[in-house]
């Protein structure tokens, strides 16, 4: 039985100045899968994600979450409605403690005044189990490597309940145990229905977790295919544009 669409972007367009970053590009999500997003530097992977995000104004095109159509107006709309994104470039409060950077914005309230320290602590904790991530809320973010750092942010897009979460280029920083641990999060998420946006370059990780692939190239939707049916050298050739 086929999972049902969770996220639909239909013929998002996006312009720079001198440079047409999205030409017409569609991309279907459903619940429950891993959708890897591939493309060389520059195909426009980032620039639709952003477009989702509301980061960046998209041109033209439609973008439907559940069957609603959706305009986040920056990426804390996009959270606030279960869009989450796990970047490269963490943009964390790096001063703060972790369980800060989990409820930034949104401090569970006691009676509508005082930060509920005792549940905040309570909720990160039973998060933390749930990823098997070992890392101490009271932890200074700076302090961590960039590898907790990022189960930092994974558990921020759990905490909201993500729908949609997108992983932007995740392993590049991580050790071979650490993309393990990373792969059986993706699993968890996969069960409770989530849909998974995977933006990489390593080949391998793409056919091993994926179920279906969107290339890009030149800002152009290419190919979906799903992932059983495709092997490296398809990929690149779709990639590239030739042998």
């Amino acid at each position: 039985m086929e999972q049902p669409v969770l996220l639909e972007m239909r013929g998002i367009s996006k312009e720079f100045p001198g440079v047409k970053a999205l030409d017409g590009v569609n991309l279907t999500v459903r619940a429950g899968t891993v959708h890897a997003l591939m493309g060389e530097n520059g195909a426009g992977k980032s620039t639709l994600m952003k477009c989702l995000f509301g980061i960046y104004r998209k041109d033209a095109g439609q973008i439907f979450l559940e069957g609603k159509e959706i305009d986040f107006k920056n990426s804390k709309d996009a959270l606030e409605n279960g869009v989450a994104m796990v970047h490269q470039e963490l943009n964390q409060a790096l001063t703060r403690s972790v369980q800060d950077n989990l409820w930034l914005g949104r401090y569970p309230k006691l009676a509508g005044i005082m930060v509920d320290e005792a549940g905040m602590a309570k909720r990160t904790k039973e998060i933390f189990e749930t990823l098997d991530v070992h890392v101490n809320p009271r932890t200074i973010m700076s302090t961590m490597p960039v590898s907790q750092r990022q189960m930092v942010e994974i558990a921020k897009a759990v905490s909201y309940d993500a729908k949609i979460v997108v992983f932007d280029e995740p392993t590049s920083s991580l050790t071979e145990a650490e993309v393990e641990h990373l792969f059986r999060i993706i699993d968890m998420l996969k069960k409770k229905g989530c849909g998974i946006i995977y933006i990489s370059h390593k080949m391998e990780e793409i056919l091993r977790i994926s179920d279906d692939v969107t290339i890009m190239r030149d800002g152009q939707w290419v190919a979906t295919r799903p992932a059983g049916e495709l092997t490296m050298d398809e990929i690149i050739r779709l990639m590239v544009g030739r042998e």
